[in-house]
């Protein structure tokens, strides 16, 4: 690098700290607006998220009870051995309709994390929420009776 360029790059840097040196924002913060409506938005829109998280999390559950009682019956099996079924390692060791429904499970529960709006990461996000943060499973359990009641 030139010299030249270099002394301007530093004569700009020295610009901008003295320029943020004379700005003073109590407890060096950006001041927020205070609006009303901005809390009521934030509000419906978490819970529209929690909703959609709650729809989408009980059709997961459905396939994957369908599909399981589905592969039982195909199998002729009362009960899957309890094995991790997702392991790499294992896969190529199942029965090939076993691990037909173990490939497109993740594929099919992502279709229906779409089909809600959400994103992939946004969802595994709330799941593991969901895991450890009980006041939030609880609301995902309040909006999943909702539903249950609408739909009987």
């Amino acid at each position: 690098m030139k010299d030249g360029v270099l002394k301007e790059k530093v004569m700009e840097q020295a610009y901008l700290y003295r320029l943020s040196s004379t700005i003073t924002l109590p407890d060096n913060r950006i001041p927020i607006l205070n609006d009303p409506q901005a809390a009521q938005l934030l509000s419906s829109y978490k819970r529209r998220q929690v909703q959609l998280f709650a729809k989408s999390i009980t059709e997961v559950e459905n396939l994957r009870q369908d599909q399981l009682q589905k592969l039982l019956k195909a199998i002729s099996l009362p009960k899957l051995p309890s094995i991790d079924l997702q392991d790499p390692s294992i896969l190529p060791l199942l029965h090939p309709k076993v691990r037909a429904v173990c490939e497109a499970f993740p594929l099919q529960a992502e279709e229906i994390v779409k089909n809600y709006g959400l994103q992939s990461d946004e969802f595994n996000e709330m799941l593991e929420r969901s895991k450890t943060d009980k006041a939030f499973r609880k609301k995902v359990q309040k909006e999943m009776e909702e539903k249950q009641n609408k739909d009987t």
